[in-house]
């Protein structure tokens, strides 16, 4: 029993360590659960970005969120055309994951 004591008194920075790697860790898991996730909708007659932003973007500012689907999709300018994919970005509720089930119930 004392070689453990000397041990864990000798070797405390082990046990800081340790929980530094943890926490850094839980913080990332954290991030990675809230994180952009993308889906592809299909472009209808009269659909713009702007409109598209309103519906897709949640938290998003729209300018950024214009931005991410024109790199996504390697767009040059704003025009999108009507029966085309467009991969946009959505975010998803680490505790429900029912974002994209409410988007696709109305797509058909």
């Amino acid at each position: 029993m004392e070689i453990i004591k000397e041990f864990i008194k000798n070797n405390y920075y082990f046990a800081v360590l340790l929980v530094v790697c943890v926490s850094f860790a839980w913080v990332q898991f954290d991030k990675m659960a809230e994180e952009d996730h993308y889906m592809e909708i299909v472009i209808n007659e009269g659909d713009t970005l702007w409109q598209l932003a309103s519906n897709y973007s949640e938290d998003i500012p729209t300018t950024h969120w214009i931005e991410q689907v024109r790199s996504l999709n390697e767009l040059p300018t704003d025009q999108i055309v009507s029966g085309e994919l467009l991969r946009v970005p959505v975010k998803i509720n680490k505790q429900t994951d029912i974002r994209v089930a409410e988007i696709g119930v109305g797509s058909k």
